[in-house]
């Protein structure tokens, strides 16, 4: 309406788009939309903070980090169970539960937020309002001390994604070390006070997400500090599915082939210089 926007009226606007978001979710009002065989967020509270978002972007203002970590907020998906056994309809395979199979690495933004959480983070990092994403180091380090509960989701949710393509291109897989804040308390017992500490909300969130992932790691978040394996991630990249649809199995990881095979053949051509577009 002709109104010049600010980071006051970004903050409340997207403040506010989230918790109706969340309502609506929690009410179990439709929010989502299969038009592409995959989920993807079709919420008006969510476009209204995408907008708004955007808006104050191109006014030439750098949102804050709790902006930008509402603003992921409205691009989670549900919980549901449906939403779940959904996701695995679409990949045409299944899984014996009983072996606690899992296929959340195959679905694209892991069943867990609407793959334009990845675009805004890429953004979000160029604007400086979050680290960069960096594979260069022989052990990836990321530090949600300072993070967000939504922020920190999606920033290992994008590391998961840049290894997916690593292990693709043949490339082995580092451990990940995920530093997480810790709250100290004070107890009494019988003979003395005693400080502990205590796994924060982001800390409970983050070992939350790696628990609906089935991703195992290491360690405990009221210390801390977790660690996840290089080789559990890649057999968590390559799930065992149930024996009737073993030769479904084998087109998946054809599939995976295939897009190794053609990262290498890229990094071919950028190194002999064969930029056609051909």
């Amino acid at each position: 309406d002709g109104v010049a926007p600010n980071l006051v009226m970004c903050g409340c606007l997207i403040g506010m788009c989230l918790r109706r978001y969340e309502k609506a979710c929690m009410l179990g009002e439709p929010v989502l939309s299969f038009y592409s065989g995959w989920p993807q967020i079709d919420s008006k509270w969510t476009s209204l903070a995408l907008m708004v978002y955007r808006e104050t972007i191109v006014a030439g203002m750098v949102p804050t980090l709790e902006e930008f970590s509402q603003v992921l907020g409205c691009l989670q998906l549900p919980h549901y169970s449906s939403l779940r056994n959904r996701l695995i309809e679409n990949l045409g395979v299944s899984t014996d539960t009983s072996r606690s199979s899992n296929l959340c690495s195959m679905v694209d933004g892991f069943g867990e937020y609407d793959p334009r959480a990845f675009s805004l983070l890429e953004e979000a990092a160029s604007l400086g309002i979050v680290p960069c994403v960096s594979f260069k180091e022989s052990l990836i380090v990321v530090d949600a001390r300072k993070l967000q509960i939504h922020t920190a989701e999606v920033y290992l949710l994008t590391i998961l994604k840049g290894l997916k393509h690593r292990l693709a291109a043949g490339a082995k897989l580092p451990n990940i070390t995920i530093l997480l804040p810790v709250e100290k308390t004070q107890i009494q017992s019988a003979t003395r006070e005693k400080t502990i500490n205590l796994a924060g909300r982001i800390s409970q969130a983050v070992a939350a997400l790696l628990r609906r992932l089935a991703l195992p790691y290491q360690g405990n978040e009221s210390y801390g500090k977790i660690r996840i394996n290089g080789i559990a991630v890649k057999r968590w990249f390559q799930p065992k599915l149930a024996s009737p649809f073993s030769g479904r199995s084998i087109e998946l990881s054809s599939s995976l082939s295939r897009l190794g095979k053609g990262i290498i053949h890229q990094q071919r051509n950028i190194r002999t210089g064969n930029l056609s577009l051909e």
